[in-house]
């Protein structure tokens, strides 16, 4: 019971600093990029859009806890969804915190270079799907939510800080969303927590025969661990000898862009269709980068 609540608390107060910065982020998009800024900033190829977008984590530090709400901001601004995405999905890996604790945990640049490269191409390819199975007139983001500048009184903020700053209306926003994620982050972390403390490594070893079978419980790992990117790569480094390279490469990859708070939090802030396709597409798109990793390794 005493690991339990300790692995669970140390969860959510290591993600509340990148949630709280997620959610600030998230509401200074809303309330103050607008929609032609965005259209200026972005480069008029899509192709050189995406590569933007999917390197855009070296300068932009965000882990996968806080990344959901801006990549939908982003869209709600009119950000190409395949843009959007691959920012949504890169940024969690190409992160600088992410590559140095990849290294120092495994001390092989190969392994660090598989995890950024493999994110980024895996991201692209799921941006370009995603945007072809997606219907350009269809919204994709909930529009109307119970969270967004609704108080739980049910009053409209908007309507209340009419003649007040921006400033103020955007921290208002910031609130709402940071504790919008908070709640569903708690919530997958208490699943997560107690998955940790129940299964235990010497019985996921039993398993390690093949090679679909190992990749596929470590990318079940990934989503069930719920671990930040800054720290997942310490706990692969754990499984390397049992399940292999391609196996872990799984679950440094899925890790950062689908874990089971990431799921909860997509759902919560995508239409459902939407939602199911992204998830989907990441699994499919993960599983097949690490099977072809098996050539080599």
């Amino acid at each position: 019971m005493i690991k339990w609540a300790n692995i669970f608390i140390s969860m959510i107060l290591e993600a509340l600093p990148f949630i709280l910065i997620g959610s600030i982020i998230s509401s200074i998009i809303q309330m103050y990029i607008s929609e032609d800024l965005v259209k200026k900033i972005l480069p008029r190829s899509r192709f050189i859009s995406i590569i933007f977008a999917a390197f855009l984590g070296i300068f932009i530090p965000i882990c996968e806890c806080a990344i959901v709400p801006i990549g939908r901001s982003l869209i709600k601004k009119g950000v190409p969804i395949a843009v959007a995405v691959v920012f949504m999905l890169s940024v969690p890996i190409v992160n600088p915190v992410v590559v140095a604790s990849t290294y120092y945990a495994f001390k092989d640049i190969n392994i660090v270079l598989i995890r950024v490269f493999g994110g980024i191409i895996s991201a692209i390819i799921i941006g370009f799907l995603i945007e072809v199975f997606t219907s350009k007139k269809k919204q994709v983001v909930k529009v109307k939510s119970q969270y967004e500048n609704i108080c739980d009184c049910g009053c409209d903020v908007t309507d209340y800080f009419y003649n007040k700053s921006k400033l103020r209306l955007c921290l208002e926003h910031s609130n709402k969303e940071f504790f919008n994620i908070l709640r569903y982050y708690i919530f997958g972390s208490f699943l997560s927590s107690l998955f940790i403390v129940l299964v235990k490594e010497e019985v996921l070893s039993n398993y390690s025969n093949g090679v679909i079978l190992p990749i596929g419980i470590m990318m079940l790992l990934a989503f069930l661990l719920s671990l930040c990117s800054e720290a997942d790569a310490f706990i692969a480094k754990g499984f390397l000898n049992y399940f292999g390279v391609p196996a872990v490469s799984a679950f440094l990859i899925l890790g950062p862009m689908l874990d089971l708070k990431n799921a909860i939090i997509i759902g919560s802030y995508f239409k459902k269709s939407f939602a199911i396709k992204l998830i989907s597409l990441i699994i499919l798109v993960v599983l097949a980068f690490s099977i072809s990793l098996t050539v080599i390794f």
